[in-house]
């Protein structure tokens, strides 16, 4: 199934979910009762058995696949986005970032010079990275309408890091959060490796401004002939390809 017939699949499946996803025999109220979204996947009768199933693949979607769900949903006309979000909110984000939150919580990931702690009435987590004269902090906080508004990663302390170079790895965390379907201590773990090889001395490759790619986790290895900088084999593939062009992306000589 391709990416079109993915989108349009979620605003079917919108359609089909009932106003209040209240549990059968919970009536009305939900605030502290079951949902289709609190409860297991189970059906037992045929008057609401497709809603649940709408409820429950939508939930596997939101959660699997964030991204995807991020882009359908800025996609849609205001109408039809404003009561995707109202719904979301009520019913879905706080299950979802409860999940996150304790999931950063309960990990048992340990990461050589660097601590993750969750707070989670605060929706938000906070990494530590520390080594030799360095020290840095980051903060991550999940939105209300989670999963389909963006994570923030904003700037805690920082000490022996210039701001560019802060900056840059800011970015690197948020449009890996934003873009790809991982959780928080994914990102973070690749962010930890990234941070890492540049301390290695390994520098980011000029395209996405990483040391190890986002998606297929390589380090920038093509070096431009000129000005000798490296970038990701799949880096270069893209710009190539949307620009039309065999040049270097920084001093626009012919790549190879």
């Amino acid at each position: 199934m391709c990416i079109k017939e993915r989108l349009k699949l979620l605003l079917h499946l919108f359609k089909l979910m009932p106003e209040n996803p209240a549990y059968p025999g919970q009536g009305s109220e939900t605030k502290d009762g079951k949902t289709f979204f609190t409860e297991s996947l189970t059906l037992h009768g045929f008057e609401w058995e497709l809603p649940h199933l709408a409820c429950g693949v939508y939930y596997s979607t939101v959660q699997d696949l964030p991204a995807m769900v991020r882009l359908w949903w800025n996609s849609q006309e205001k109408r039809v986005s404003t009561a995707v979000e109202r719904f979301t909110i009520k019913y879905v984000s706080p299950v979802l970032s409860a999940q996150e939150i304790s999931s950063v919580h309960n990990s048992t990931q340990m990461f050589d010079s660097m601590t993750v702690k969750a707070r989670q009435a605060a929706r938000e987590v906070i990494a530590t990275y520390s080594v030799d004269d360095i020290f840095i902090e980051l903060v991550i906080q999940l939105p209300q309408n989670h999963p389909l508004g963006s994570i923030a990663v904003e700037s805690g302390r920082r000490v022996g890091v210039a701001v560019q170079q802060w900056r840059n790895w800011m970015l690197q965390l948020s449009t890996y959060l934003t873009h790809q379907n991982g959780s928080i201590m994914e990102g973070l773990a690749l962010w930890k490796n990234n941070v890492d090889k540049r301390f290695e001395g390994i520098e980011d490759c000029m395209i996405c401004f990483s040391v190890i790619h986002g998606s297929n986790y390589s380090l920038p290895k093509k070096a431009c002939r000129t000005c000798k900088k490296k970038f990701h084999s799949a880096c270069l593939y893209k710009w190539f390809t949307s620009s039309n062009k065999s040049t270097c992306p920084l001093c626009r000589e012919t790549f190879f």
